[in-house]
This record gives structure tokens, sequence and C-alpha cells, in this order.
């Protein structure tokens, strides 16, 4: 027995004879091999006896229930078993491999409808004996006989065969013969038979009969057929197809016969279609026995020993296994988990086996590997494309047909939307791909449900969702892939233009200097010089922040203007810049179309008017329009990380990546979803957008850390509840949400087993590098980061969130509407004092510079003491500090402001109820604050 099981590539695929190959595992079915024999031997041994009482009383005629019943799902390769049984036989009996004779496999779809199964095997009969007579050279008296008596016994056969309808011409004495002819027609079968494999020189004929599950409407003919005909001994019927089909056939068949549907009588009904049950087992139990059917091994249990040989002369094998793996890191690169492979289908037939090995040969998957050919790519992935239509895996396909569009429009300008990976639109058309499974409306809707109110009461997300989509009343549209929750509307999720100005008028200020760019812009026409700045552009992060990660094409009924946060533009600005690397002018264009274009995932960018929303103050009009000069600058930043990765880069091919970077979007977005609705319920009170903007980056990263881990990875989303102070601090991220480091760990532990394993090794090795890449990515790196700690900027919403108190103007001490509570916590410290300082002062500038000093000069949680604070301003406002010049300057005009506010208030408010309630840190940096000497007003 094989302990093995091989497919031969080099053999021609119509070629399934196996008889010169027994013993070399290229028959699978080894198992089934055996039973077929040894049911062979038993039946072989039947008609022997059976012969030799024939002798002595010729006519005694008995029926023997000796049909073997090949059995297993279409395509497990029955044909194959079939046509290989003669072969099985002759090799496991040489003493007795001429005893049966197997006739050529009988195909039942290729019978014309007006064939008669019983005649096609008689004429079978026939045809092996008038073969054999013509070549023999015999011509004494006992072949002569041996022929004569023959054909008249076939005369006499199919004359008791005749139809009922040929009856019909015969009257009297002639009609009487006919049906008496028909009455002893088993008797003359059995003399036919005997006579044939008399000249043939066998004990027993074996019939053959395939493919009867692909010709149904003859299933029942031939299950009668084998019953009244093929029951004598001296014949073996192998017949191959699923026993359901049998089942489903027969039961039919008696259904027809036992009741009838018109009848008004249901217990006659119910009885009846109990009897047809009843009949139907029986019937299959007696043409079929259970010790005659034979299982054939589903191709699962085949492939963890299958071995395939391929190269000239077949030189070269690779498991099934190996095979399969070197399939996944072809078209699911760098996806090891189990997530994010989910959706792989594995053959489900032997048949489905074969084809994708000729499909996806090995030796194309090592070329590919070496060969940077696109039309040999092209051709790949072509393939890969077919295998997912056949299976109608949907995720499959989209990764295919990205591929080819990445291989094929590579030169084209760039537009993420042509990915069709990222596409939902164009995955849901359902003229093309009308069996996605997916349904986008349920799906999404489901998505939306899991905000806090949809997103807000005053917005219309489930309208416009339905307008993309279709009416719930109507045939839905489904994906081929399941997508993650689209950006939705969230109440609040803004930045108002109230907190632009302000974050223009203080924001710290930053030179542009790469000529190259610039020149290439004014080529372009995107940018024209001026006098005043043909040294560099002047920029300020908080813009390049803005136009990233927000889009103002939402309007309400008053005018008024709110950019929404969004992050599928800098999700797809990241791709771009793993994907594509450019000239000069190819570069702007690309990034200035991606900052003018909506979001490419937010459900705004499915809807072509413009959105109302309703019942907010009027802010003005948004003309803080700052993209050409952010296009460059990303630009910038974007060619010098990919100079800064191009060891890496060089490595990952675009088309490649797909997979894995839908991976991390379907993930990074799902967890996104969480956080929009924990910001919607408040439970991110004095959230800025650059906190959002850390939220992001760290679901990123866990995703890509996340797909790698072979093992049992941690499926928590990150930081989508902690509140803005951890986020904002490095040191407490890694110690509060342990979930990427939790990864992180896991990966290493399995980068560490792997050592040896080449291609493992080498993908946890390209995703840890990758990892690291895309933390110094620009879109996150835009965010000022000082100490491990990042500057909040930009604060969310329209006035202060996570406070119950209103913004008024400061009261002294002996005012009843000041709350006696005392506000330990630094946060609500300065929510509290901002709702006293005079709204000339601009209070949420004022708050946010405090909140500034605190997080970035008195960072240690032991420094609260008075003294100890003015040493640090000072330190920082000089020369000998570690910042930059124009650091120096965003801080002194910080001091400046806080200092300027303070005086706003008095003297006497530093013997309030108001001062007593801040937090003592709080109200030590604003006494040292009012001591400092800024040049405008001599410190106490």
């Amino acid at each position: 027995m094989s302990e093995g099981y091989v497919f031969d590539l080099n053999r021609a695929e119509f070629n399934d004879d196996f008889s010169s190959s027994t013993g070399s595992g290229e028959l699978w079915q080894v198992y089934a091999r055996q039973q077929l024999v040894s049911n062979l031997t038993a039946i072989l041994n039947d008609a022997e006896q059976y012969g030799r009482g024939r002798a002595v009383n010729p006519r005694e005629t008995w029926l023997s229930h000796n049909a073997i019943l090949v059995t297993s799902p279409r395509g497990s390769g029955k044909t194959v078993f079939l046509r290989n049984c003669e072969a099985m036989w002759r090799s496991e009996n040489s003493d007795k491999k001429d005893a049966l004779l197997f006739l050529d496999v009988i195909d039942p779809t290729m019978l014309m409808a007006q064939d008669s199964f019983a005649n096609v095997i008689v004429a079978q009969i026939y045809q092996a004996v008038n073969n054999k007579l013509e070549r023999s050279n015999c011509c004494d008296e006992q072949s002569r006989n041996d022929r004569d008596d023959f054909h008249r016994r076939l005369k006499k056969l199919a004359d008791a065969m005749g139809k009922t309808c040929e009856f019909n011409g015969a009257i009297g004495i002639d009609k009487i013969l006919k049906y008496s002819s028909g009455i002893q027609l088993e008797s003359y079968f059995h003399l036919f038979v005997e006579s044939a494999i008399k000249i043939l020189g066998c004990k027993a004929i074996v019939v053959s009969i395939d493919d009867v599950d692909m010709a149904m409407e003859r299933a029942f003919e031939v299950v009668d057929d084998v019953r009244r005909f093929l029951g004598c001994p001296y014949l073996i019927p192998i017949v191959s197809g699923e026993i359901k089909l049998y089942e489903h056939m027969t039961q039919k068949h008696f259904d027809d016969k036992a009741y009838d549907n018109r009848c008004q009588d249901t217990k006659l009904t119910d009885k009846g279609k109990e009897l047809s049950e009843h009949l139907t087992m029986a019937y299959l139990t007696k043409v079929f026995p259970s010790p005659m059917r034979i299982n054939l091994f589903s191709v699962e249990r085949l492939l963890n020993k299958m071995q395939l040989k391929y190269g000239p002369d077949s030189a070269f094998s690779i498991s099934y296994l190996d095979y399969q793996e070197s399939v996944l890191n072809q078209f699911y690169f760098l996806c090891r988990n189990r997530d994010a492979r989910r959706n792989w289908t594995m053959p489900e037939s032997a048949r489905e086996l074969t084809q994708l090995v000729r499909s996806l040969p090995p030796t194309s998957l090592e070329q590919s590997e070496k060969d940077a050919d696109i039309s040999n790519q092209i051709v790949l992935y072509n393939n890969f494309k077919n295998w997912a239509m056949q299976k109608k895996n949907g995720e499959a396909l989209v990764f295919a047909e990205s591929a080819l569009s990445l291989l094929h429009d590579s030169e084209t300008v760039f537009d993420i939307r042509k990915i069709l990976a990222f596409n939902i639109a164009q995955q849901s058309d359902t003229s093309l791909y009308p069996w996605a499974k997916y349904d986008v409306l349920e799906e999404q809707r489901e998505k939306l449900g899991e905000l806090f109110k949809q997103g807000g009461e005053k917005l219309k997300n489930k309208e416009l969702l339905e307008s993309a989509f279709g009416d719930v009343t109507k045939a839905n549209r489904c994906s081929l892939k399941s997508m993650p929750p689209l950006e939705f509307l969230v109440d609040k999720l803004y930045i108002t233009q109230k907190t632009i100005n302000e974050a223009s008028s203080f924001g710290e200020e930053y030179k542009l200097e790469n000529e190259g760019l610039i020149e290439a812009a004014c080529q372009n026409g995107l940018y024209k010089k001026t006098g005043g700045n043909k040294s560099g552009l002047i920029y300020k992060n908080e813009d390049l922040i803005l136009d990233i990660y927000t889009e103002s094409s939402f309007y309400s009924a008053l005018s008024n203007t709110y950019r929404y946060v969004f992050f599928s533009r800098a999700f797809e600005l990241l791709v771009y810049s793993l994907t594509c690397q450019k000239d000069d002018g190819a570069l702007i264009n690309d990034v200035h179309n991606i900052l003018t274009r909506k979001p490419f995932y937010s459900l705004p960018s499915l809807v072509d008017t413009k959105i109302a929303l309703e019942g907010e103050d009027y802010e003005g009009v948004d003309e803080h329009n700052t993209l050409t000069t952010s296009t460059l600058v990303i630009c910038t930043k974007i060619r010098e990380w990919q100079d800064e990765n191009k060891e890496l880069l060089t490595k990952l091919k675009d088309y490649k990546l797909v997979p894995f970077l839908s991976y991390c979007f379907n993930s990074t977005f799902t967890a996104m979803n969480v956080v929009k609705s924990n910001y919607g319920n408040n439970k991110l009170p004095n959230e800025h957008l650059t906190d959002m903007v850390v939220r992001f980056k760290y679901n990123v990263i866990n995703s890509i850390i996340r797909s790698g881990i072979c093992g049992e990875a941690i499926y928590a989303n990150v930081l989508v509840g902690a509140k803005a102070s951890t986020v904002r601090k490095e040191q407490d991220i890694a110690k509060y949400e342990r979930v990427y480091q939790r990864n992180i760990k896991i990966l290493t532990q399995e980068y560490m087993a792997e050592k040896g394993g080449a291609t493992k090794e080498k993908d946890i090795n390209f995703l840890t590098l990758l990892n690291n890449a895309v933390v110094s990515n620009p879109i996150f790196t835009i965010c000022t980061v000082v100490k491990g700690e990042t500057i909040p900027l930009l604060k969310l919403g329209s006035g202060l969130r996570g406070t119950h108190l209103k913004q008024k103007a400061y009261k002294p001490s002996n005012d009843d509407d000041v709350e006696k509570v005392r506000y330990k916590s630094l946060e609500n410290s300065l929510d509290f004092l901002a709702s006293f300082l005079p709204e000339r002062t601009n209070p949420k500038r004022v708050v946010e510079s405090l909140e500034y000093i605190l997080l970035t000069l008195i960072d240690d949680g032991r420094i609260k003491a008075e003294h100890t604070i003015i040493d640090i301003l000072k330190h920082s406002l000089s020369v000998k500090s570690n910042y930059s010049n124009s650091e120096r300057v965003g801080l002194y005009r910080r001091l400046l402001g806080i200092k300027s506010a303070i005086y706003e208030l008095g003297h006497e408010f530093f013997d309030s109820e108001v001062f007593e309630q801040l937090d003592e840190k709080l109200q030590n940096l604003i006494r040292a604050i009012l001591k400092l000497d800024l040049g405008d007003v001599q410190g106490n």
C-alpha cells in the first residue's frame, strides 16, 4: 500500500490510465481499491458457483444483488476510479486476472434520447464477442457451434426486449407469442450472457456505468435496468454516482406513483409520502447493498499526504501543504493570520485540485518570486482570477482584479478607487457580480446602528446610505467581500471655523525648502512663485492635519461650514506612499488629487450633492484654503520617507500588497467606528484631532502586526476608549493599552521559533520592518511629539466638551453661582478655568497653551513647586535649551497670551474660590507665568 499520493503535472490531462503506475501513488483511492478487489473476488466466486449450478440445471435462473456503487461527491475522481478498475483487478489477482472481462465504461450522457439503456448493455456484450470472433483463427466445429448458439440466443433476447408498442400490430397467436417471449426475458438474458462468456473465455463480465449524476433524467432508468437485467450473477455492474442523487430520483419516481398533490384528502397524501419514502430506501438497499458501496476518500483527506511532481521529467517534488503555502504567500502576501486567510477556499474535489494546480503550477509560483516581468505576472493573476470565479470566491476575485489593475495601470494617475479591494460601490455592481453575497445595505446599516444615535439626530446617514445602495424594499446590492463600516457623519466630530482661525493665529510656522518639488508644482500650474516666497514655503502642521483628516463639503441651512473628521484620505496617502514611487511631477499631481477628492471611503463620497445639516449657528464661510501648500509639504515628506525606507520598499511589490492592505483597512476602520461611537456618546471628552490621529495610527500598526501572527493573536482594538490624556503619552499607551504590545510579543516569539524557516521568517521580518516604517509615515508624523507626548491640536466639536459648566465671565468668590467643587484633575481644572475667562481673551487658546506647557515642559508628575516651574520656563525660553528658535518663539507667544488673559481677571481672582478649586500644579503654573518678564509687563 502506498504511504502517500502523487500528482504528476507532466502527465497529460486526458491520460487517466494508471495501469502502468500501480503502487506509485498516482492512484489516490488506495483504500477503495482494496474494497473493490475484495468485492470483485467475492462476486466472481458466486458467478463460478452459479455456473456450476446451471450446468446441472440449465432451466433454473437466479438473481443476485451484486451491483457495486462507487459513491462520492461530484468531482471526487469517480471516473478515474472506474477507468482503472481493470488495472487494479489485474495487478492484485495475477492468477485470476482473465476470469473477469471488463467492458468499456458506459456514459449515459452519451446515449441518444431514444436509446434504451438495456439495449446498450446488450450491444456492448455483443461487440465484445464479435471482436473476439474476428480475432479468432479457430474454425473448428465447436467454435462454429458456439457462435451460432450465441446468435440464436441474441435473436431471442432481442425479440423479448421489444417495446409494448411493438406488440400492437400483432394479433391472435402472434400476440400471445410476443407476450410469452417477454415473460421469458430473464431466462433469455441469462442464456445470452452464458453463451457470451463461453466465447470470451471468462467467468463473469464487469459492466461499468459512469456519470449518471450528469444525466439526472436517466438516473432511475439506470438503477431499474441494473435491478432487472444486471442482476444476472454473470454480470458485475459497477455504477458511479452520489447516493443522494439516486435517493432523490428514486423518491421522485415513487412520489409520482404513491400520491397526487391535487388530492384533497391530506391523510391519504401523507400516507402516500410515507410509503414513497419507505419504498425508496427498500429499493436502493436491494439494488446497492451496503457491503457493495465504495466511498471514495474526500480530497481533504488526501491533501495532507499529497506530493506534486513537476519540472523536466518530473524531477522536482513538493508537498501539497507547501504548495498551498506558496500560493497563499503569492496571493495573500504577509497575511499569515487565520482571520486574514479565512476566506481562502480549499479544493473541494479531486477535479478542483487538478484544476488549481494546473492553473497555478509550482514553476509559475517559483518564477514569480524571481521574475518581475509584468506580462508573466498578469498571466498568473488572470489564472488566479479564473480560479476565484469558478469557486465564486468574492474576496479572491477582488484581490486578483486589484493586482491586475496595479500591474496594468501603474503609470496612470493614482486613485485608490481603481483598486477593487477598496471600492465598495464597484464591488456591489450586480450586473458584473450577480453572485456576490455580502448585503451592503444590511451590513452598513448594522454598523451605522453601532454609532450613538446613528451618528446624531440632525444627521442623515440613513437616508444617504439608502440613496447610495438602494432602498431596503428593493433587491439590495451585494459586495464581493465583507467591507468595514463606511465613514459616517458623526455629530460634533468636526473642527469649527472658529477653532481653525484660532489655530491659524497661534500655530507655529515651518519652512519648506524643497526647490525641486516647488519647481515641479510651478510647471504643473499648481503653484506660482512670488517675490516673498522664493526661498521656500511657510506652512503649519495644523494646516496639514486639517487637509489630510478633514473634509469641508458639508453645509448647514445657514451656510455654516464644518470640517468633519475622516480617515480614509490618510489611508489612501499611506497606500500611495507604500505602492507608488514616481517622479516629482506625477507625485505632486497624485497627492493634490487625493487632497481635493472627498475621502474615498466616506459616506459623502458615494453621493453627488453636498450635504445640508440642520440647526447650527452661523460661524462664517471657510476661507482657509491651504491645499497647494499642503500638497507640496506632504510630497516632500513622502519623498523623504520613501528615501529613508528605500531598501524595504524595493522589496515590496505593490500588486502583492493588496490582501495585506485590505486586511489592515478592514481592521482599522472597524476599530475607528467604535472610536466614533464612543466620541458621539461623550465618552471621550477634551478630544482633539491629534488624539484621533494617534488612535488611528495605533489601530493601523496593530493590524499590521496582527496580520502576520500565525498563532492566536489578540483581536481587541486599540485605544478605542482610552482617555485623551492617555492617548497623548506613549508611556501611558504602553502601560494601559496592552493589546498592541502583546501582539508584538507574540510575533517576536513566532519569529524566534521560525528561525531557519526561510519563507515565514522572511515574512515576519518584513512585517516588523514595515510596521516601523508605517509608524514614521508622514500621515502620522505631522503631529508634533515632544519627549514622547503628542501636543494636542484642534479641539473637536463646538465649545468645550466634557464639562457641565456654561462659559461665563469671572465673578467674585462670594457669588453663589460658583460651584464649590475641588477640581483635582488637571483636565477638569483647565475646562473649569476656561469657563470663567472673558471671551475676548480666547479661552480655548489659553487652555490649549496651558495644557501644552504642562505636557511638554513640566512632564514630571512630581514637579509642583512654583520656583521650580519658573526655572523650567526660563530655561525653555533661553538659547541654552534644546528647543529650536521657532519653538521658543511659539512658547513665548503662548506665555504672553496666558499672561494677558489672567490679567483680565484682576488681582481678586487669586483670592476667589474659582482659583482655589484649581489643581495645585495649575495654580503654581499660573503664578509662575505672571512672574516672568516677557517684555510686556514686569513680572511680580
